[in-house]
């Protein structure tokens, strides 16, 4: 029986999600924000964390190498409502071992849990295909465009991401260039249509 923690900030959702995991699993913790979350996983070393990839605090590269570090044998299943191929591909990057479609949650979050205890990652045939589209965007402009899409100006998310200015405003004219957008607002507005934010 594995060990299990939860995050969602939605909590008829985690205690869902906590309902089908224990009929296999013992959950040791359920978290509603990122913080908590990496707080539980400090203290419980779970084998298998549960996350929401919307939540308060939540910044996929951060939050997930953070969880990696804090306990390293931990698989990582990624529960989202987004299946644009920037968001999905950049979770994998970060090290997710899995990744399920909130509507999805029953049967395919079941048979995700129990490959990826065994060591392997785990993708949805709904999001194979998803997966290898192309993208235009790569993980890094992904995590800088949600953060100027959230209103930061360059300077805080610089700060944020620990990089200079400089490679925010490089990132930000390259990812106009490469979606052929006229101007910044243009970007946002892109980036809120994509349900990015």
């Amino acid at each position: 029986m594995a060990t299990v923690v939860i995050a969602d900030d939605h909590q008829i959702v985690s205690e869902g999600i906590a309902r089908l995991v224990e009929l296999t699993h013992q959950v040791v913790g359920i978290a509603s924000d990122a913080n908590e979350m990496v707080q539980l996983v400090k203290q419980h070393q779970p084998d298998l964390v549960i996350t929401d990839i919307s939540m308060p605090g939540m910044q996929l590269n951060t939050t997930i190498s953070l969880l990696k570090r804090s306990s390293e044998n931990s698989a990582i299943v990624c529960l989202s409502m987004h299946d644009e191929p920037e968001i999905v591909k950049a979770a994998f990057e970060y090290g997710a071992d899995g990744y399920v479609l909130k509507h999805q949650a029953g049967f395919e979050l079941a048979k995700t849990i129990e490959m990826v205890l065994t060591g392997e990652t785990y993708v949805p045939d709904e999001l194979k295909s998803i997966i290898e589209q192309k993208t235009e965007l790569s993980a890094r402009q992904l995590d800088i465009l949600k953060l100027l899409a959230q209103g930061l100006s360059a300077k805080k998310v610089a700060l944020e991401l620990n990089i200079s200015s400089k490679t925010v405003e490089y990132h930000k004219y390259k990812m106009m260039e490469q979606l052929n957008l006229k101007s910044a607002s243009e970007l946002i507005a892109w980036a809120h249509g994509r349900n990015l934010v």
